[in-house]
């Protein structure tokens, strides 16, 4: 049995997850699985996506691959950042949105409260490229796809060591947004990739609760090497999931 996962940066997590399972004799259905992992920023198939007749398709070159790959299930890390390029700066005029799933979230001192609708356009704009990408991979793949939940936001403490990840340099913590307000955007973004997967009929794979922590932020045990990503143990757990979501497809099937 195969796996084929494709992603951006968070697919680095996930594929080392992904391998310590297989070491340790991990199966799906009772089957021994092998796995392979496509990072699409690979020159070789950018873009990965061109414009057809206004739809987006697959770079054929990276289409060809899936083809010979033939893989049973594939794992989807696409894009993940787009909240904290929206959200990591506080704005010169601060605000703040209720956010619908959790309307008893406090909102900022002072902050102007915009509608939550106009977070998840203006996110919605910023995330067309991933979107397209899971539209575009959905019809090009017929094996069960599950796209795989970024991790949350990383603490302020984190994201201060690591300051040139989002700045030129070394930033005044009054420029940094708050914790909460992060996994505001974060939620904005999740309820994207929820929309369309139910579209695509692609299963998504939520983020185990342990690993948010309090005020919504990627608990320690979690933390990669950077400001933005998590460890290969988020990614272990990730797959993890899935897999329990292909059994339980596997299962469906002989029934």
């Amino acid at each position: 049995m195969k796996i084929i996962g494709l992603g951006h940066s968070h697919i680095v997590a996930i594929a080392k997850g992904c391998y310590e399972l297989q070491h340790r004799g991990a199966t799906i259905g009772g089957q021994a699985f092998a796995s392979s992992f496509i990072y699409l920023y690979d020159p070789n198939i950018m873009p990965t996506i061109v414009e057809d007749g206004g739809a987006p398709r697959l770079n054929p070159q990276l289409a060809e691959i899936l083809a010979r790959e033939g893989a049973s299930f594939g794992l989807l890390s696409v894009g993940g950042n787009e909240h904290i390029a929206m959200s990591v700066v506080r704005p010169r005029e601060p605000i703040d949105f209720v956010l619908g799933e959790n309307p008893d979230l406090p909102l900022a001192d002072g902050a102007t409260v915009v509608p939550e609708a106009a977070i998840r356009e203006t996110m919605r704009e910023k995330m067309a490229p991933t979107l397209n990408t899971l539209t575009a991979l959905r019809r090009e793949i017929s094996a069960p796809l599950f796209c795989l939940e970024p991790p949350p936001p990383l603490p302020d403490s984190r994201v201060l060591a690591y300051p040139k990840e989002f700045f030129r340099k070394a930033v005044d913590r009054g420029k940094l947004s708050t914790e909460l307000f992060r996994y505001k955007m974060w939620r904005v973004q999740n309820g994207l990739y929820r929309a369309v997967c139910a579209k695509e009929n692609i299963a998504f794979v939520g983020v185990p609760e342990r690993f948010v922590t309090s005020p919504g932020v990627l608990a320690e045990e979690a933390w990669g090497a950077d400001a933005s990503h998590a460890n290969p143990l988020f990614g272990e757990a990730m797959v993890g999931k899935a897999i329990e979501l292909m059994e339980a497809r596997l299962a469906a099937s002989e029934t």
